[in-house]
């Protein structure tokens, strides 16, 4: 097995043999096989091992036996003792959950601290099968169905093409010491259930199950590789992106075969992976919207707007006087003025300064706004002004009023002054209003 690995990491870890490697020790066979192996092979490393005590007195012979193999064989190591159940408590996750991110979190920060250029695991072949199954009868797409990846980001798996039987063989025979976890045994968990129940079916019906699987796995990440590269056409011929939201050219996204499945694929990663009800805002025509906690779905005019829900500015810019301006520029410029020159500009409007009342206020539309449309002796909804001019849902959310002191609407900023405040011949002190 030794030999196998070294080749292994030659040619898919080379990395490995000049890099600093932190190595994660549980005390179980799999972590101390690969921490002999990585012994064996004299990388550059430092061992990693957690302690979540949740198995009382269990939990700290765990961490004897890496703290002794350490001293014993002159390793540079580290050991946290992590209160797992108060932190799951405080986060309301689960335990397990608890202790992923305790443990990754520890992991980056050694890392960062010491230098770290990699994290090693020691998942293997058993594992890969088990996440399979699991994730198969979770009714996974492609992406959970091939397995667990040997590299991501940081975190390295060098032991993936080796099975827990060639494991425990090597250990044996190298007289190497660990620890079970009595958990391991119990099928109260779904893994342990797959692992003790349904993988030793398996393998009886076909004693070169793992062998078999691996050859479905590499199928599939093949699989996955021709779908990732079909997705990339999709994106780069329909998608465009801007600051604030993530635009779908529905017009040339429907030429593909199977749009909808594209659509999907795409969408899912905003929280969108409902077939029937993409399928439903893409036929139902402008204005139709999809919300969830993160982002809004919008159907406007051929083409699927992907808005950020935390872009969407509910702010209140007070405005005290017209030096006070000058901080939110971005927005708007208020300057005095000796005479109206009328302009044909949209961003730009003069006001009878006289009538204004400090402070004035920037903000977004509310639920019942009117105001006096310039040139017009009646008021209208400002909602009603929106639709006539057929702005689309995101471009409500992002249009700025800006309000006078005594609540009255002095400009739909860009769009339309309110006749109240404009300029006559009897007016004394003129303001410009200019927007970029």
């Amino acid at each position: 097995m030794l030999e196998r690995f070294k080749k292994h990491i030659e040619q898919n870890f080379s990395e490995l043999l000049t890099c600093k490697t932190l190595l994660t020790v549980s005390g179980g066979v799999d972590s101390m096989v690969l921490l002999h192996l990585f012994q064996q092979a004299h990388f550059n490393f430092a061992v990693a091992h957690c302690n979540f005590q949740l198995r009382e007195t269990e939990s700290d012979l765990d961490e004897k036996l890496v703290h002794d193999y350490c001293l014993k064989n002159n390793i540079f190591y580290f050991v946290n003792n992590f209160n797992t159940v108060n932190y799951a408590s405080l986060n309301k996750v689960s335990i397990q959950i608890a202790a992923r991110e305790l443990r990754y979190k520890w992991f980056d920060e050694l890392s960062a601290s010491h230098g770290f250029n990699f994290i090693a695991t020691a998942h293997h072949l058993d594992d890969q099968a088990e996440t399979f199954l699991i994730n198969f009868t979770r009714g996974t797409g492609i992406d959970g169905l091939v397995g667990i990846p040997e590299k991501n980001g940081k975190v390295v798996r060098p032991l993936l093409p080796f099975s827990r039987d060639e494991i425990i063989f090597y250990a044996k025979e190298n007289e190497i010491i660990w620890r079970e976890d009595a958990s391991n045994a119990t099928t109260k968990y779904l893994r342990n259930k797959i692992r003790h129940k349904i993988v030793p079916i398996l393998k009886e019906e076909n004693p070169q199950f793992l062998n078999s699987f691996q050859s479905t796995l590499n199928h599939l990440q093949e699989a996955q590789f021709l779908a990732a590269q079909a997705m990339n056409i999709f994106v780069k011929e329909s998608v465009s992106e801007t600051e604030n939201k993530v635009e779908v050219n529905l017009k040339k996204a429907l030429t593909f075969n199977q749009p909808f499945v594209y659509l999907t694929h795409f969408l899912k990663q905003f929280g969108f992976d409902n077939v029937n009800e993409i399928q439903k805002i893409c036929n139902a025509g402008t204005g139709k919207v999809l919300n969830n906690a993160k982002f809004t779905l919008l159907n406007n005019r051929n083409s699927l707007q992907i808005i950020d829900n935390l872009t969407v500015n509910n702010e209140y810019i007070y405005i005290n006087d017209i030096l006070d301006v000058e901080k939110y520029m971005f927005i708007m410029k208020i300057t005095e003025v000796s005479e109206f020159n009328f302009v044909s500009d949209k961003n730009i409007i003069f006001v009878n300064s006289n009538l204004l009342k400090w402070p004035l206020v920037l903000r977004k539309h509310k639920t019942g706004d009117v105001f006096q449309p310039f040139g017009l002796k009646g008021f209208k909804k400002v909602s009603k002004f929106y639709k006539d001019l057929k702005l689309s849902q995101f471009q409500k959310q992002e249009q700025w009023i800006l309000e006078n002191g005594d609540g009255n609407i002095i400009w739909i900023v860009g769009l339309r002054a309110d006749d109240r405040f404009k300029v006559t011949h009897n007016t004394s002190k003129i303001y410009k209003l200019t927007t970029n």
